[in-house]
């Protein structure tokens, strides 16, 4: 570069933060404040009371000064929200100069979709007293609802729409029995037996089944009886409503809808919905009818001076950003809603920043389509269903979305949906997921479906805690899904499933191409399960690896040459990869050159250079198209992993450097406190 230029360079580059500081140092500023009016002008001595006449300041803000730095000011304190906050792309900023909504300096600004409940009397009722355990006795209370205008019970078990208890932030049970866990069915009792299965189970299509506990027979004089179970597979769950409990032949009787699979002999569920049952601190039930609210107060607690809160938000979500750009929420707290907190539909280049989302029936964020949107610094906490689900990009263009989470926190996710309800859910072309820590689940922690997705220098433990053939990332039946790269990530203590188990990473179904380099394994797998686990896939390298005290390092479940091309020529399969995409397009043809030969050498991989270190097993069926090379398997002696991943010791074993220190998350507000 001539110095000419480089002078034209050095004064560009002053110009444009010249200008970006004198727009900065305009900016329009409003606040907001819990004790503030609407009337007020929204200055910092007059705030605003409520986000949507902040918002409605800022778009006349936009229009009559476009192109100028507008900020919303949010003091702490907890705001009620009755109606979804929804922004336009009249409300969108520019990429020099966003729209920010934040909280001030050192305060906690929180938005909520809960009452709190007061006014707790004593159960004195002597008929309701006698349907409870003599043990609970004095320690029941209730609160009218209607008497504290909440008219909108919902329903026990409709995701979205159920409400939920709270005490000073922990999530109170829905009555239930067994109070941790499931109880297991007799024999199924239904007319129409189910065709078998690999898996030689005794079933039937109706949904009518013995139970063997005599605590069962009270179930009879309930008027609202919910069930959740695992009905034939344990990676399929749903909640059914029953129809009537016979205690004379101890007999379950369900209501249609049935489960699609049908019902197995010996099948795990729990009741849940049941007055009778309140016999735990924190248990709870609602009365619809009478519209009283029935606490198993907590020992130590008093009801009328504890923060006990019931989820009354029921709109989709709290937050909508349809068509924006360029917006940006940061420091603000979202919680107790019976949906979902925020969507972001289309626009480009929002972003959740250091937020804390928490407590919410069904998701936390939804981004659907549009361009470069980000969630990052954010913690996520306690969820029904999953924590992000994110669709973008163009599958059969390859065009990237842009779409990113960073050091970011999801934990207590599926809580209520066990299954399917990852912490990440990710679709389409060209995401990022990096510097994360997802745990804490009964299923998956991420789910991947597309092409070009970047999973790096996360943290995933303590998920797939009690469903079955799941992986901590888990990816289906796809093989024009490619280009996905696993990298640098650390896998810890995934290790549950009842038949088949449960894998640090599961390529399930035809799943192909996938890099899972440089990541740490560590006490992963179980039953049929290595840390990887690969399941009729093919074209998947497995290299530079650590697995520490795993069952095995890799399984491996083959297709064959036969099963694979037969898939192949299926009608479902056929869809995806020459409708939703066109593998025999030059353009799939030069970014994925393995699909030239995609009808050839089934279940071939490549597992080399991986280091193996008090494992169980090396490999779980392995067979002759797996091309194994170089992975050694040692011992410990005493070393931790730590020790096990540093450099000269992964150099000796034929590995390139793992970099441990640099997995994780990097920052995030809500940790450094």
């Amino acid at each position: 570069m001539s110095v000419f230029h480089r002078t034209f360079f050095s004064v560009c580059m002053i110009l444009f933060f010249v200008c970006i500081s004198w727009a900065q140092s305009n900016a329009v500023e409003f606040y907001l404040a819990p004790d503030g009016s609407n009337s007020n002008p929204g200055t910092r001595e007059k705030p605003f009371q409520s986000l949507e006449k902040a918002k409605n300041a800022v778009r006349a803000q936009l229009k009559q000064v476009p192109g100028q730095t507008v900020v919303v000011n949010i003091k702490g304190g907890v705001y009620y929200l009755e109606a979804p906050v929804v922004f336009t792309a009249e409300d969108s900023g520019s990429k020099e100069l966003p729209v920010v909504y934040r909280a001030v300096d050192g305060e906690k600004p929180i938005f909520t979709g809960s009452m709190e409940l007061k006014n707790w009397q004593p159960l004195v009722d002597q008929g309701k007293l006698e349907l409870l355990s003599p043990d609970v006795k004095g320690k029941i209370y209730q609160s009218d609802l209607k008497a504290a205008g909440i008219r909108d019970f919902g329903d026990p078990t409709d995701i979205g729409k159920r409400p939920d208890l709270y005490c000073s932030g922990q999530l109170q049970p829905l009555s239930r029995w067994p109070n941790q866990g499931f109880t297991t069915a007799g024999q199924v009792k239904g007319a129409t037996s189910l065709p078998p299965t690999y898996a030689n189970q005794r079933g039937t299509v109706e949904g009518i089944f013995e139970y063997t506990s005599p605590t069962q027979d009270r179930w009879a004089k309930e008027s609202d009886v919910r069930l959740g179970g695992y009905w034939y597979w344990d990676w399929s769950d749903e909640y059914q409503k029953v129809d009537k409990v016979d205690k004379d032949v101890r007999t379950i009787y369900l209501r249609k809808p049935y489960h699609s699979y049908g019902y197995k002999d010996h099948l795990m569920y729990f009741g849940l919905n049941l007055f009778c049952e309140m016999d735990v601190p924190g248990e709870w039930y609602l009365d619809r009818t009478t519209g009283l609210l029935y606490w198993f107060v907590p020992e130590g607690i008093n009801p009328n001076q504890a923060q006990a809160t019931l989820s009354v938000f029921n709109a989709p979500f709290m937050v909508e950003m349809k068509d924006c750009s360029h917006l940006i929420l940061q420091g603000l707290t979202f919680q107790e809603g019976r949906g979902s907190a925020m969507s972001i539909r289309n626009g480009d280049n929002c972003r959740i920043e250091d937020c804390r989302i928490e407590r919410f029936g069904k998701d936390g964020i939804h981004i659907e389509a549009g361009s470069n949107h980000g969630i990052t610094g954010c913690l996520l906490d306690m969820f029904g269903c999953g924590g992000i689900k994110m669709n973008g990009g163009d599958r059969k263009t390859l065009t990237p979305a842009g779409h990113f989470v960073e050091n970011t926190v999801v934990e207590h996710f599926s809580l209520f949906k066990r299954t399917y309800e990852p912490a990440v859910h990710a679709a389409g072309c060209g995401i990022r997921i990096s510097h994360n820590r997802f745990r804490f689940s009964s299923s998956s922690a991420m789910r991947l479906e597309g092409n070009d997705m970047l999973i790096e220098y996360n943290q995933v433990s303590h998920v797939v805690n009690e469903s079955d053939d799941q992986g901590g990332i888990d990816m289906w039946y796809n093989p024009s899904y490619r280009g996905i790269v696993i990298r640098f990530n650390r896998w810890s203590d995934i290790s549950g499933g009842t038949r088949h188990g449960a894998a640090g990473v599961r390529l399930d179904d035809m799943i192909s191409g996938v890099l899972i380099h440089g990541n740490i394994f560590e006490r992963c797998g179980t039953r049929d399960f290595g840390g990887v686990q690969i399941h009729g896939g093919k074209d998947n390298t497995v290299e530079n690896n650590l697995f520490y005290h795993c069952h095995a390092a890799v399984s491996f479940s083959s297709w064959g040459e036969k099963r694979w091309l037969e898939h192949l020529e299926s009608p479902a399969i056929q869809k995806k990869i020459y409708e939703d995409v066109d593998i025999r397009s030059e353009l799939y043809q030069n970014k994925y050159p393995e699909l030239k030969n995609i009808r050839l050498n089934a279940d071939a991989n490549i597992i080399k250079n991986n280091l193996l270190v008090d494992c169980k097993q090396d490999f779980l069926r392995r067979n002759d198209k797996q091309v194994v090379e170089n992975n050694p398997g040692i011992q410990a002696e005493g070393k931790t992993l730590e020790q096990i991943a540093e450099t000269e010791v992964l150099k000796k074993y034929g590995l390139q450097p793992i970099p441990v220190a640099q997995i994780g998350i990097k920052a995030n507000r809500w940790l450094e406190r």
